[in-house]
């Protein structure tokens, strides 16, 4: 029996013409910059020549961007539907997948006015966002992060990071933003919390019956250790 045919998304065939189109112009360019000999065109066609290499390259990255992101939500969607189909969920499983849905809500809109409010300056995106993750937990924990209309939840998150608010209540007119920041690294209590994990799962392994696990080898600096 045949596989059934893959999806065609519109989005993906409009990405993949324009890279097309890039790689076309960039081999125009590339032939014209052989059998030029002029200085001053060489360094013209250079900098187009670049230009298309750039818009080819952040076209394709989009593509491979928005096919994993299908892909992610894809599995996500079916890990939800075989465990909804394993157990019928508790009162205390709906209220945290309403709660995690909503945090997801407010994360994209708050994630479009940081974008807009940063105006590029990945800095202060980044301090946005990981405060934004540092108080979403806490918030995410009262009441009205669920009772409340989506917009009063943006604005009063929009209000507590000190984000413009004229931004804020017209988050759904603006853009996705196109910079994802790195998550914020680990507190010391967060690696002394982990530490302690692996140390507690290290010794009921050791006290497991028949375990056999030999101690780390130690190494002086700068050692070979191939």
């Amino acid at each position: 029996m045949s596989e059934p045919a893959p999806d065609i998304v519109e989005e993906d065939q409009l990405l993949a013409a324009a890279a097309k189109m890039e790689f076309a112009a960039m081999r125009h360019i590339h032939g014209q910059l052989i059998e030029s000999t002029d200085p001053a065109v060489i360094s013209t066609l250079s900098h187009a020549y670049a230009r298309h290499s750039r818009c080819m390259r952040q076209n394709l990255a989009c593509l491979q961007r928005q096919k994993g992101e299908r892909a992610r939500a894809q599995r996500a969607a079916d890990q939800h539907e075989v465990w909804m189909a394993r157990r019928r969920p508790s009162e205390d499983d709906l209220h945290g997948l309403a709660v995690e849905a909503r945090t997801c809500e407010v994360q994209d809109a708050v994630d479009r006015v940081i974008s807009a409010a940063a105006q590029g300056d990945r800095r202060r995106h980044t301090e946005w966002a990981h405060r934004f993750d540092r108080e979403a937990d806490d918030w995410s924990e009262r009441p009205d992060w669920l009772e409340d209309d989506l917009d009063v939840v943006v604005s009063r998150a929009c209000a507590a990071l000190e984000l413009p608010g004229a931004l804020a209540a017209r988050w759904r007119e603006l853009p996705e933003p196109d910079f994802t920041p790195e998550p914020a690294p680990a507190t010391p209590e967060e690696v002394a919390a982990a530490n302690a994990v692996a140390r507690d799962l290290m010794a009921r392994y050791r006290a497991a019956p028949g375990a056999d696990l030999a101690p780390a080898r130690r190494f002086p600096p700068g050692a070979d250790t191939s």
